[in-house]
């Protein structure tokens, strides 16, 4: 059941075209980073490759597992809009993130934005377009994923009051 086209559905399902949409939307600034920073030092281009891959490895363990569809889904690996393949290592914890977990996540959030400001400063068109590029990223999850997701304990969910209690009554009877 795809509930996609209606305008207070939940989304109950992704398939490899949502991954590839929403990876080709979050990957724009990190490519426009590494070009900044690839055009000044190779070297630091590898810092910022290598602090970004673990990256979605901790997201998975700081958020993902705490997602209904990482439980739901079969088999050892995530498959959503924003991961495609990374293997189960965590147990899901349903629930809301930690305190510690949040402040985790944000602080990798915060460290791969800020990260490339030495070298985006120095282009000022470079820069330009990684902070139009995460506008775009986050407009369109917070328009198309964010007000439908299940995941109701996420910080960024932005399901209605209204919507999530009518889906959590429906469910339960």
């Amino acid at each position: 059941m795809n509930n996609r086209n209606s305008k207070h559905s939940f989304r109950v399902d992704y398939k490899l075209s949502d991954f590839l949409y929403f990876w080709c939307i979050s990957l724009m600034c990190e490519v426009v980073a590494a070009i900044a920073i690839g055009s000044s030092s190779l070297l630091w281009l590898g810092v910022y490759i290598a602090c970004m891959v673990p990256f979605m490895f901790a997201e998975v363990g700081f958020l993902c597992r705490h997602c209904p569809y990482y439980g739901m889904l079969p088999g050892r690996t995530v498959h959503c809009k924003s991961h495609w393949g990374p293997t189960k290592f965590f147990k899901p914890k349903p629930g809301p993130l930690g305190t510690h977990e949040k402040v985790i996540l944000y602080s990798m959030f915060l460290v791969g934005f800020f990260f490339p400001f030495y070298w985006l400063i120095h282009s000022p068109l470079l820069l330009a377009i990684y902070l139009w590029s995460i506008v775009i990223m986050v407009w369109t999850y917070a328009k198309y994923e964010c007000p439908r997701c299940l995941n109701f304990n996420c910080p960024f969910n932005f399901v209605r009051k209204d919507a999530r209690e009518t889906f959590l009554n429906k469910d339960s009877s």
